[in-house]
């Protein structure tokens, strides 16, 4: 089961001594799910509102992170288009201004998230990372996402 956990402030970077041991036992199910199917698990209908590739500094694109919205929350999920049956370590934040940053990181084998938060009447910023090692150290980081405020409502 995929847990994700709630910052107090903004993170532009995740640190590698905050990894979070999650099994992986839900990615192979969801691997061929879509964002909205992943983020609409807790009964909500989800809409993609934004999304980014998430890409190495080369250009090259990794996967995508999106931004998803039902009537009463925001949900982020970054989905590997690389790497994808491999464990590596993959991130899904969704920073609500003037509020949380919610995270979900781990060695994933296809997606990190969802993250969920409301947000009504704020501004929003979302950020999703791939990384081809286990670790989050080891080899190369592919980032992606908006860390400018947007999707305000």
């Amino acid at each position: 089961m995929r847990t994700a956990f709630q910052r107090a402030g903004p993170v532009v970077a995740v640190a590698a001594s905050a990894l979070v041991a999650v099994p992986a036992t839900a990615d192979a199910a969801a691997a061929a799910a879509s964002p909205t199917a992943v983020c609409g698990a807790d009964g909500h209908s989800y809409s993609v509102v934004a999304s980014s590739p998430v890409k190495f500094s080369s250009g090259t694109v990794a996967g995508t992170v999106y931004l998803l919205y039902s009537s009463s929350k925001n949900c982020v999920v970054t989905v590997r288009t690389s790497y994808t049956g491999t464990a590596t370590f993959t991130t899904a934040q969704l920073i609500i201004q003037n509020g949380n940053t919610y995270v979900d990181q781990g060695n994933y084998n296809s997606y990190a998230g969802p993250v969920r938060g409301g947000a009504a009447g704020k501004c929003v910023k979302y950020w999703g990372s791939i990384n081809t090692g286990p670790d989050g150290q080891a080899g190369a980081n592919a980032g992606g996402g908006r860390m400018s405020w947007g999707n305000c409502g």
